[in-house]
């Protein structure tokens, strides 16, 4: 499961904007070739708040190069469905998912663009974008003459990462940024639940895990017994809630660059 084309056609981009909660980073490719390189950092700017005007200084510090935007979680809703059978035809797939949609998503669809991707025999992850912030984002590099080539989701590409892992891969995994958090419980690097929530603190953020851990084991039958967290600009610090977890029998597991698991996994 790699999940590509996301939203915007793909198309490999020089340099990428991962956008936070309310600042952004500018990455550039390294000058070995491998990886990005976090090249700048701007605060107190909200996308959904952001002009033309106010992106133009943000386009300035860009280089004239096919861009990417990496978003964090909080404007994607994610659900995992599972079906007795999944048709082969992606029509037929297609009408399956938004009628499962629609018994749980209480706006409408049709405002969303929707993605979904198979996971196994019987599982689909399903993703949604509101179409009207799609639109505002590819309008904002548009009037600003910055090529935009690809938009993608952390968690996604997070995912994209792990799979490969497969065995090796965390039984969980935890994103923070701010105080949106984001755990995502795995089987063999595929996910089968996720859950978003908020908290500014370390003891807030151990205590809405163990809610989910123990929601995991109750309705899955699962026990996570390892952990990747993954901790972007904010004031929780990683050692208190790896300490934390590791009290509860969970092992924190380091993975190795993993600061480059947001960007395009490269096949």
């Amino acid at each position: 499961m790699v999940i590509d084309h996301f939203f915007i056609q793909y198309k490999k981009p020089a340099q990428y904007v991962y956008w936070g909660e309310n600042y952004l980073d500018i990455y550039n490719a390294s000058d070995s070739g491998k990886g990005f390189t976090k090249t700048h950092s701007i605060d107190d700017v909200s996308l959904l708040e952001m002009n033309t005007s106010g992106f133009g200084d943000i386009a300035r510090v860009l280089t004239g190069v096919d861009t990417g935007i990496i978003l964090n979680s909080s404007a994607f809703i994610f659900n995992i469905f599972e079906f007795e059978k999944i048709p082969w035809q992606e029509g037929l797939k297609s009408e399956l998912v938004e009628w499962r949609l629609k018994k749980v998503f209480p706006e409408n669809i049709a405002d969303y663009e929707l993605n979904f991707f198979r996971l196994d025999k019987k599982r689909i992850l399903s993703i949604l974008f509101k179409k009207s912030l799609k639109e505002h984002i590819e309008n904002l590099f548009r009037e600003n003459g910055i090529s935009l080539t690809y938009l993608g989701n952390s968690t996604v590409e997070m995912l994209n990462h792990l799979v490969k892992l497969k065995k090796d891969a965390p039984e969980f995994f935890i994103e923070i940024d701010k105080s949106l958090s984001i755990s995502v419980f795995l089987g063999q690097g595929l996910p089968y639940y996720i859950r978003k929530f908020r908290a500014d603190q370390a003891a807030d953020v151990v205590s809405e895990v163990t809610k989910t851990i123990n929601f995991v084991k109750n309705s899955y039958s699962r026990v996570p017994r390892t952990c990747s967290l993954m901790i972007r600009r904010s004031d929780i610090e990683l050692h208190t809630v790896s300490d934390e977890l590791s009290k509860m029998e969970i092992l924190p597991l380091d993975l190795k660059n993993s600061e480059q698991f947001i960007f395009p996994h490269k096949e």
